[in-house]
């Protein structure tokens, strides 16, 4: 006989309540040296990151839902959106034991590094050095 998880008594164990603190969504795959410059744009602001999973390039927002009590509850649970009730606590970021990212870029210098080594574009800007403010 399966154990099955319940969402709620998984939910209570994980109060840094990791999927409630970004958002990520889809972005075409960058072709030319414009889409790279795009990319480093984005990379260039707080708390957004880019990753690449299964050969799909997502960018990421680190930002705390609205709806998170100070004490990192859902204060809107019972009537939460879709997106949170279909989250599978399977492969959650609480159980998981990470992303499966085959790159991520949290920093302007992390991509500037994966051009570097990645395509035909050069860029003149040096890294920079500087790290992200990324919760």
């Amino acid at each position: 006989m399966s154990t099955q998880i319940n969402s709620s008594d998984q939910c209570e164990k994980c109060l840094p309540a990791h999927c409630c603190n970004y958002f990520a969504f889809g972005l075409d795959e960058p072709v030319t040296r414009k889409d790279y410059e795009c990319l480093l744009w984005k990379l260039a602001h707080e708390k957004v990151s880019i990753y690449i999973y299964r050969k799909a390039w997502y960018i990421m927002i680190h930002t705390r839902c609205n709806f998170l009590s100070p004490t990192n509850k859902c204060t809107i649970y019972e009537t939460r959106p879709y997106i949170c009730r279909e989250h599978s606590v399977e492969n959650c970021e609480y159980t998981g034991e990470d992303y499966g990212f085959s790159e991520h870029f949290k920093s302007y210098d992390d991509l500037l590094a994966y051009i570097k080594v990645n395509t035909k574009f050069r860029f003149k800007q040096e890294p920079t050095g500087v790290t992200p403010n990324i919760a």
